[in-house]
């Protein structure tokens, strides 16, 4: 087992040295269709999966008592709803057919021409709007069971 270890790791360490790009960084590589979007969206399953497991296991759990139960759990909901509306949001935008933004410079505009792209641009808006209160909240409960504990030893 341990050769077989060892074969791998030297098979793959000349790769690590190689003085080539890597696939972040490619053009055009976060596209619909290739292997950094599926591992995007699945990426925001798995998390969306992370929070609603957390939540059941906090109302499974005996942290109710503890004050800032409900916020850590808001804070989980909204997490789950961004993770839904980066999904929708990801899939809208990587099948957009025509460019958004026209011109460049001072004279570009956004193209607003159908449903499609109004909802791509929804979504864009509710991702950030989702976000900032989720990490308030989650501050908010992580605080207030903070304080319990030093209030606890004291």
């Amino acid at each position: 087992m341990v050769t077989r270890i060892a074969a791998a790791v030297g098979a793959a360490l000349p790769l690590v040295f190689t003085n080539t790009p890597a696939l972040a960084q490619w053009e055009g590589w976060f596209q619909w269709g290739t292997q950094g979007s599926y591992v995007h969206q699945f990426a925001h399953l798995l998390f969306l999966g992370a929070m609603l497991v957390f939540i059941w296991e906090l109302y499974k759990g005996d942290l109710r008592e503890w004050p800032g139960f409900r916020c850590i759990v808001w804070a989980c909901w909204l997490l789950a709803w961004w993770n839904l509306d980066a999904i929708w949001g990801h899939a809208l935008e990587w099948s957009l057919l025509n460019p958004v933004i026209m011109g460049q410079g001072f004279s570009r505009r956004l193209l607003m021409e159908d449903l499609h792209t109004w909802l791509f641009y929804l979504t864009k808006i509710t991702h950030f709007v989702l976000l900032v209160p989720a990490f308030y909240l989650l501050y908010r409960g992580l605080r207030a069971m903070a304080a319990k504990i030093e209030a606890g030893r004291s």
